[in-house]
């Protein structure tokens, strides 16, 4: 146990460096804060102005999820016709799928095209190939697309400004921490960092498009046809990919945990049933509800659960003393 209210414990507990932090009035503070903020806006606006004359570059990232989801289901359209080629529906003498016949023709004649993003009539797929998903987002209403570039073009500006940004957060946030803080988040940004773009990535090339692909594959053609608005698309992307760097970072909160003393390394493993548990139950409650999206968040969180457990039995013989502070102290 470590006796903070002790003077003589304290003074060994805290290095000496520490001590001799440097003080800041309130007006100073503000001062440097708005310095931080003014560099931070400038930085900003000036990616937003490199950003918005490529319209057509970011709304091609932006879509190229859905662009994935749309691929999938037009080779698995093209097995189906081909599937009822063999089965003789589109000859002989029982009745014959001549649409599907000309669909089939279609897909064979323009399929490098069509996928390749370079067949010059997009609004007519659906009506030549007989594949009932739009090539394109729909835009409901005259505002939604710019809408929804503006805000693509404001995330693309803050990710390019973004070492800008975190540099001057950190220079404001530095200024009050001790040297040993300033050494630990040195020593875990990198993988903090790496673990976030891990998780967006992650949303964007295969928890996003899968999830479309499901909730498409669950309407039936004839009753319900799948249009999504670029509103809703672009939400979900953003929902999607934010909440998958949030949860990739589960390692570092574990670690962060231990190395405070809150939780140690037994802790975790003791109850990782009940953690898995609550992994797939917060999955269920927190994405669209369908169990493909429930599976692609939870587990990836059981296997980064499974990386916190490796990293906090690596850091055992360094877990931080329970703290105990005395009362009145």
């Amino acid at each position: 146990m470590v006796k903070l209210d002790d003077p003589q414990v304290r003074d060994e507990y805290l290095d000496e460096a520490e001590k001799e932090l440097p003080r800041m009035s309130f007006g100073d503070h503000l001062d440097e804060l708005r310095t931080r903020l003014i560099r931070s806006l400038i930085a900003v606006f000036a990616a937003i102005l490199v950003v918005l004359p490529f319209k057509d570059q970011v709304e091609g990232i932006v879509t190229e999820p859905y662009r994935v989801q749309w691929r999938i289901g037009f080779d698995d359209w093209v097995a189906q016709l081909e599937a009822k080629e063999k089965a003789g529906m589109f000859e002989g003498e029982k009745p014959v799928d001549r649409f599907g016949k000309g669909y089939l023709t279609f897909c064979r004649e323009n399929r490098e095209e069509i996928l390749a993003g370079e067949f010059p009539y997009p609004a007519q797929i659906v009506a030549l190939s007989g594949y009932p998903v739009p090539y394109t987002l729909a835009a409901i209403g005259g505002l939604e697309d710019m809408w929804m570039y503006m805000m693509a073009a404001l995330i693309f500006a803050l990710t390019l400004a973004a070492p800008v940004v975190a540099w001057q957060a950190w220079a404001f946030v530095a200024a009050g921490l001790y040297p040993k803080e300033r050494k630990l988040f040195y020593r875990y940004f990198p993988f903090m960092a790496g673990l976030s773009v891990a998780g967006v990535l992650f949303g964007y090339f295969v928890a996003l498009p899968y999830t479309l692909g499901f909730l498409i594959s669950l309407m039936n053609p004839e009753q319900v046809g799948a249009m999504l608005s670029v509103g809703q698309y672009f939400t979900l992307l953003f929902a999607m990919t934010a909440a998958m760097g949030v949860v990739f970072q589960l390692p570092t909160v574990m670690v962060a945990l231990q190395r405070v003393g809150l939780v140690h390394h037994s802790a975790y493993v003791k109850h990782w049933r009940i953690t898995v548990l609550v992994i797939f139950f917060s999955a269920a409650v927190f994405t669209p509800p369908d169990p493909v999206s429930m599976l692609l968040v939870s587990a990836p969180m059981v296997v980064l659960y499974l990386l916190g457990l490796v990293l906090t039995f690596l850091w055992r013989k360094n877990e931080a003393p329970v703290i105990e502070v005395a009362e009145g102290a």
